[in-house]
Order: C-alpha cells, then sequence, then structure tokens
C-alpha cells in the first residue's frame, strides 16, 4: 500500500527546505518522520526483548503468542486525569489504561521480534555477489543525521537486522511489515512499478487449479490407495497442492 499525501511536497521541493539554513523545516521534517516509523524495539535493545521474551515463556508456557490473536483495543480513557503527569493510582479508568499502555509496547516488541527479524536464508543469498538480496543488515544510527550537501536523511535505527516499521501498524496487523517515507523520485518510481506489477498480475483460471489438483492426486495414487492409516494418506498430497 502506498499513501500518497494531498499537497504534498515534491522531494525537489522538501530537500530544498531541507537546505534552507533559515527554516525550521528541517528539524519538523525529522520529528514527523521519527514519530511516522522506527527501526528499533521500544523496550531495549534485540536481545534484552529476546530475554524478556524467554522468561515470559518460561513462567507462562500456555501464553498466546501475539501474532496469532487479534489486537486487544484500549480501554476507555480517564476524562479527569488527561495528562499522564497527573494520572491517579488509585483511580480505576487511569489504572487500567496504564496497563493496557504496558501490554501494548510489549507485545509490538514481541510481534517486532517474532515477524521483522532478518535471518540468512538460501532464497536471500545472492550467490554471485555473496550478499544478502534483501541488504540486511542494515546500517545503524544512533540519531537522525541530514546531510548538509545532498539534503538526504539518514534515519535514527538502532537495530541492524530490523526493517523499519509503524508501532501502531505493527500492533494492528501483528506481522511482518515494511513502512518507509519515501523521499527521492527514485524511490516513488521503484515502488509505483512494483504495486502496479503486482496488483495486475494475471490470476490462474479455475479449470487450471483444479486441473492441478488432479494431477497431484493422480501422481500420488498409490501412496493414496496404500496401506499407510487414513489420517496420514491427505499429508503428502495436499503439501503439494500448496502453492
Amino acid at each position: 500500500m502506498m499513501v500518497w499525501i494531498k499537497k504534498a511536497l515534491t522531494p525537489q521541493e522538501i530537500r530544498d527546505r531541507i537546505l534552507d539554513a533559515n527554516s525550521t523545516f528541517q528539524k519538523q521534517l525529522v520529528e514527523y518522520l521519527e514519530a511516522a516509523h522506527a527501526g528499533e524495539f521500544i523496550g531495549g535493545t534485540m536481545e534484552e526483548i529476546e530475554g524478556v521474551i524467554r522468561a515470559k515463556n518460561e513462567t507462562h508456557a500456555d501464553r498466546q503468542d501475539p501474532t496469532t490473536c487479534l489486537p486487544m483495543p484500549p480501554p476507555k480513557k480517564c476524562n479527569v486525569h488527561r495528562d499522564k503527569s497527573s494520572q491517579e493510582m488509585d483511580c480505576t479508568e487511569c489504572i487500567a489504561y496504564h496497563t493496557w499502555e504496558k501490554m501494548y509496547t510489549e507485545t509490538i516488541d514481541e510481534i517486532l521480534y517474532l515477524s521483522n527479524r532478518h535471518k540468512h536464508h538460501p532464497g536471500c543469498i545472492d550467490k554471485k555477489h555473496e550478499s544478502c538480496k534483501s541488504r540486511f543488515p542494515r546500517d545503524t544510527y544512533h540519531h537522525t543525521a541530514v546531510d548538509p550537501d545532498s539534503g538526504s536523511i539518514l534515519m535514527k535505527k538502532g537495530e541492524a537486522w530490523l526493517n523499519t516499521f509503524s508501532y501502531p501498524l505493527s500492533y494492528l496487523l501483528r506481522c511482518n511489515s515494511d513502512v518507509t517515507s519515501l523521499l527521492s523520485g527514485t524511490a516513488i518510481k521503484s515502488i509505483v512499478a512494483y504495486i502496479t506489477d503486482y496488483i495486475t498480475k494475471s490470476p490462474l483460471n479455475t479449470h487450471v487449479i483444479f486441473e492441478a489438483v488432479k494431477t497431484i492426486f493422480d501422481r500420488n495414487s498409490s501412496y493414496i490407495e496404500g496401506d499407510a492409516p487414513r489420517e496420514e494418506k491427505w499429508v503428502p498430497p495436499w503439501h503439494a497442492c500448496i502453492f
């Protein structure tokens, strides 16, 4: 999905304003981008998050994987103590919201750990150049920096093995997602071409799908008609049907 902001500046207009030393635009843009997406966990480093998850699993063996369940909506926020600094710990609504907020951040970290971490596998390695096709590990930056000559922005990023994402979106989607700002014409053209190619792929005709299923069962007829238990016979054919 690509979100185009109405009346947004062009990449060149953004660059010109970033390079203007007398403008507050650069600071405001960086604040906006850091609020829109991130490249690190909320509660610590990857090793620390791994330790927290391991401890939870050891304490509660039957706890549910957050990537396999729906998100929990926030409780009603207290109308009296709106500001965090004025929240009362004897207020039922304040306690409920504070508990949910803690669960929210911990859940996001666990979803990111389970879904967004990149691990090298045979399919991601370019044998010719001996590099990862997904460009991992990524460069990390302690702070967002702006190149004074080109106007390019190097976003703050704490984890080399994570892509960039949106915390609220990760909480809602509960799967791997990639959120980034397109600040160059080349990046915009590339993503438009990718999305266009993806959504215009011709689907298989129904008769082609059924023919493929029939072929798979024909090839496994000896196994299906064999002496294996009934509950085992369906496994190899249906594994082959998942394409």
